[in-house]
């Protein structure tokens, strides 16, 4: 018995050590992407230069959601690619997230607008919603279905390893 609980005791810690180091090591897990697919939810928010009122009537099509803030470092990182983006032809929509209206303005007047619109949710009642739980997030959305979502910064290989595959299948963009 003391023999069995000494292998048992040195049998186990290997064998999640193993499995931890598996994962870690995989290059084609992305921790952040998030595949479930649902439907978009319900809302009614005020674009960022209160002009008009937004609603999920309002935004059709396939596009990208990316949920940003003026206070959020990563999202300084990220930008430039949501700009290359935009500038390809993706649709790039922007929720402005649990951010004060005039910080994001400015913001936006100094690294540049890649977003055809932008809902203004001070609340984070949409995010909510949609399970953001910081900043940056970016949703892949196809006729009002989220078909990925992806927590933290895009890049090139993230865009090619979680997005791409799924445009190419459903025919997006």
């Amino acid at each position: 018995m003391n023999i069995l609980l000494k292998l048992i005791v040195l049998i186990v810690p290997a064998i999640f050590i193993f499995l931890f180091f598996i994962i870690l090591t995989n290059e084609d897990v992305y921790p952040g992407a998030d595949y479930d697919q649902f439907e978009l939810p319900d809302f009614e928010l005020k674009d960022l230069d209160d002009s008009k009122r937004i609603s999920i009537d309002f935004i059709e099509g396939d596009y990208v959601l990316n949920v940003w803030a003026s206070w959020c470092i990563t999202c300084i990182v990220e930008h430039p690619y949501l700009m290359n983006l935009s500038k390809t032809g993706v649709p790039v929509i922007g929720l402005n997230y649990k951010d004060e209206k005039q910080d994001a303005i400015v913001w936006l007047k100094k690294y540049g607008n890649p977003y055809q619109t932008i809902l203004h949710d001070y609340k984070g009642n949409l995010a909510l919603d949609l399970g953001v739980t910081g900043a940056p997030e970016t949703f892949l959305i196809n006729n009002g279905e989220i078909v990925a979502h992806y927590q933290g910064e895009v890049n090139d290989r993230i865009w090619n390893d979680v997005f791409m595959p799924i445009i190419k299948d459903r025919e997006m963009f």
